[in-house]
């Protein structure tokens, strides 16, 4: 007859058992749990590796796709409508029209920098021009372009551009702005045009692209830059209502030329 003690022992190994069984249960919902945790880690690295960050309109934006139509960006990033307006992409300074392509993909990858332009009428102003500098030139260094004051006139910027449409395509020009202190409250007034493309005309009456084309504005541009310069009175539409970056107003620049 089994005596009390092994009796005791026998029942102390099943519950050392029992609690061994138990601890490999707790082990493997803990091994379980931490693979749950890599998974979501790696889905979570994959997914931020496969994001595209891009820029529409001067403002960042993010995407998990890898293809999206100039109206997809023009709708879902812009909030515009494509009826109005198409997309162009800025590739170091110069810029890829999709104006007729709205329903084209795009490869999109890092870094990608997109303007939507309007395709709405361009008024002729006879208003001041308002001088000063703020965040228009940084915006203008995100663009690709290498921004340059006029001596002793830190508001009077000057850049390179390229034409990429109409019928000065390809042409070389000096563009100069003279940008309001309250920037980007309030838009720049210009462009000084450099050189001369249009007989001056400072009436408004022949509409743009030959009406508000003025000689005396651009004396500054003239003293401090040299060349021949005219300015363009062209107020940028919508500004009150729309994006308030230096790409909203380069878009509109883009717009005046394709529109000569």
């Amino acid at each position: 007859m089994e005596s009390q003690e092994c009796k005791d022992a026998e029942a102390h190994l099943k519950r050392a058992e029992a609690d061994l069984e138990v601890a490999h249960e707790a082990e493997k919902a803990a091994e379980d749990e931490i693979g749950v945790a890599i998974h979501e880690i790696h889905e979570a690295e994959e997914h931020r590796h496969h994001e595209i960050h891009f820029d529409v309109d001067g403002e960042p934006y993010e995407t998990d796709k890898h293809e999206l139509t100039p109206n997809q960006i023009i709708v879902e990033f812009g909030k515009m409508n494509p009826a109005d307006h198409y997309l162009v992409q800025i590739v170091d300074g110069h810029t890829d029209n999709y104006q007729g392509r709205g329903d084209e993909p795009i490869k999109l990858r890092n870094c990608m920098n997109f303007q939507i332009v309007s395709t709405g009428p361009k008024p002729v102003s006879h208003g001041p021009i308002i001088t000063g500098v703020g965040v228009f030139v940084d915006g203008l260094h995100s663009l690709g372009f290498a921004p340059k004051n006029l001596p002793d006139r830190p508001d009077h910027i000057i850049i390179d551009y390229i034409v990429q449409s109409g019928r000065f395509a390809g042409r070389s020009v000096r563009l100069g702005f003279i940008v309001p202190p309250d920037f980007p409250m309030t838009t720049p007034t210009g462009p000084h045009v450099s050189p001369r493309i249009h007989p001056f005309h400072p009436g408004s009456d022949l509409g743009h692209p030959l009406g508000g084309v003025h000689e005396s504005q651009a004396a500054p541009f003239v003293q401090g830059a040299g060349g021949d310069w005219q300015y363009w009175s062209r107020p940028c539409p919508d500004w009150a209502t729309g994006k308030k970056t230096a790409a909203a107003y380069m878009s509109h620049i883009y717009r005046l030329w394709e529109t000569q």
